[in-house]
């Protein structure tokens, strides 16, 4: 019998977005947003008509969830509840079971698996549809591979709900760790992890497959981009997933190319530009860190004290007005000065020797080497191992350019100036 679940993760409800700082309506939407995320994922299950929600670890934002996230959680279950969808619940590192008052009651279509492995049978009119196993952090710390407790017990598809760093994934504490091999080795059909929270499907060795929906609502600018759930669809023990964004409030990293522009005024109509060609309208609003680049004019003007910084709060102003607002970040200035290399070289002195030594050594792996051989690069090397700084063993050929045409800038923004 064919049918549809939803599998979501790390909602960090009521996130206090304390870095957030701007005029009008955003630090409002920003502290509504992890909610509206939960609302469009129940709004999901009740217009696709699934048979099931999974919710993969770190509903809440802290071990001592506020009243107010419990609330909203309680109360979009029940919407879930009164349209007969269950709903199966592990709890992570932020949101461990020992966090949890008792005060709160959930429908009885919810399922909370405990500190335990369970295993739960989903009955839809009467027929078996699956079976979903799963098991929740006790307190903040598990470094167990929480995974080995998991196990086929039956025929049909089974589907494993755990929070856990899987492959020992960058930028994650190593909470339940565990491996492709380990977890194909299982038996399931489909993992539901949370805890990572950029998306991800890993194929697992024996025709399974372990996925990471990644959060459904941005936090900060790390975490750029859609962020959403994942709608599986399950049919003859196969499934086909589609990823489905639901935040409310999105991210981005630009960079912003600054050559050709020549005066503040078109610097600012350039980002607002480039800003909302990015931004989609149909969202609650938008924060953007913005980079400039490039060679040009304004390096000089954007350099002087205070320039960037009056910049930045023209365009905040400004972006915080457009529809929908959008929060300016931060600005940072990647911009280099105007440069003619050739006339540069032409000219002769310090610079034409700074640029033709970076251009021999970079095409003379031999003498570059030799270089970095040298006694004070040597112990340099050696002192930054020892304090634990990774120093590879062979310089890069541009590593040296780069330094030349940073000197010869340098030289060059002394005399102009």
């Amino acid at each position: 019998m064919p049918f549809k679940f939803v599998h979501a993760a790390d909602l960090h409800l009521d996130t206090p977005f304390r870095g957030v700082a701007a005029p009008g309506p955003l630090p409002v939407r920003f502290q509504e947003s992890t909610f509206r995320a939960l609302t469009r994922i129940v709004d999901l299950c009740l217009r696709e008509r699934v048979a099931f929600l999974l919710l993969a670890g770190d509903l809440f934002d802290v071990k001592d969830r506020s009243v107010r996230a419990r609330l909203a959680l309680r109360r979009e279950l029940s919407r879930l509840d009164s349209a007969g969808i269950q709903s199966f619940i592990v709890h992570g590192n932020h949101d461990p079971l020992s966090g949890d008052t008792g005060t709160l009651g959930l429908p009885a279509s919810v399922k909370v698996f405990g500190p335990d492995w369970e295993e739960a049978e989903v009955i839809r009119e009467g027929r078996h549809l699956c079976r979903v196993q799963g098991i929740s952090y006790p307190d903040v710390e598990v470094r167990e591979d929480l995974s080995t407790r998991f196990r086929r017990t039956g025929d049909g598809f089974s589907v494993g709900l755990l929070h856990a760093n899987l492959g020992g994934a960058e930028g994650h504490a190593n909470y339940a760790p565990c491996t492709a091999a380990g977890l194909g080795s299982r038996g399931l059909d489909y993992w539901a992890l949370g805890h990572v929270h950029t998306r991800a499907e890993h194929l697992l060795p024996g025709g399974g497959v372990a996925v990471y929906p990644g959060n459904p609502q941005g936090r900060h600018a790390h975490e750029s981009g859609e962020r959403g759930c994942v709608l599986v669809e399950v049919e003859d023990g196969g499934t086909r997933r589609r990823f489905v964004p639901v935040d409310g409030v999105r991210w981005h990293k630009l960079e912003l190319p600054l050559s050709g522009v020549a005066t503040l005024d078109a610097l600012v109509a350039t980002a607002l530009e480039a800003v909302e060609a990015r931004c989609a309208s149909e969202l609650d609003g938008h924060a953007v860190r913005l980079t400039l680049t490039g060679r040009g004019p304004l390096h000089r003007e954007l350099a002087r004290p205070g320039a960037l910084a009056q910049v930045e709060t023209e365009l905040r102003e400004r972006l915080a007005q457009v529809h929908p607002p959008v929060l300016l970040e931060s600005l940072k200035d990647g911009t280099r000065p105007e440069l003619d290399l050739e006339a540069l070289h032409e000219a002769g002195g310090f610079a034409r020797t700074l640029l033709d030594e970076a251009r021999f050594l970079a095409e003379s792996p031999e003498e570059l080497a030799r270089l970095w051989e040298q006694e004070a690069l040597g112990s340099l090397g050696q002192r930054l191992k020892r304090l634990g700084v990774d120093v590879l063993g062979t310089p890069r050929p541009e590593w040296v350019i780069g330094a030349g045409l940073h000197g010869a800038e340098s030289l060059h923004e002394e005399d102009a100036s």
